[in-house]
């Protein structure tokens, strides 16, 4: 037996021992725990500041993909009235090839006249002026 200090002492025995193990062993486990639980907790915090990092880049990335598709919608509107327009001026170029059809717009906008023929112009039909596009 050993004293510690005047009035108590610790006895020295097997179940003393073994009880000073067991907690020995139990602050060293505990101890491991809470490191471990720290460890762990560090892990998880990496591994959701990453995910975030990702979820918001995905969440970016399918915003731009429907900004995207919106402007090709709008864009192919465009062009196919682009097309359309296009095809309305290879008409006319093609009418304007045609002698008839550039005889009878210079007799209907410039009042031009072959040698020896009659004009009569109508109250109800008026004339239109040289200045407006036949459309």
């Amino acid at each position: 037996m050993t004293q510690h200090g005047a009035k108590i002492s610790k006895l020295e025995n097997d179940f003393t021992r073994r009880r000073e193990q067991e907690i020995n062993y139990s602050r060293a486990t505990n101890s491991l725990s809470s490191r471990r639980k720290k460890r762990a907790m560090v892990i998880v915090g990496v591994f959701l500041f990453f995910a975030m990092i990702f979820t918001i880049q995905i969440v970016r990335a399918r915003a731009n993909y429907a900004d995207v598709n919106v402007q090709i919608a709008k864009q192919r509107g465009k062009y196919h009235h682009q097309q359309a327009v296009h095809k309305s001026l290879n008409a006319r170029v093609s009418q304007l090839n045609d002698k008839n059809y550039v005889e009878k717009i210079i007799r209907d906008r410039y009042y031009y006249t072959k040698p020896g023929e009659t004009v009569y112009s109508f109250p109800n039909k008026a004339p239109k002026d040289v200045n407006d596009v036949d459309e």
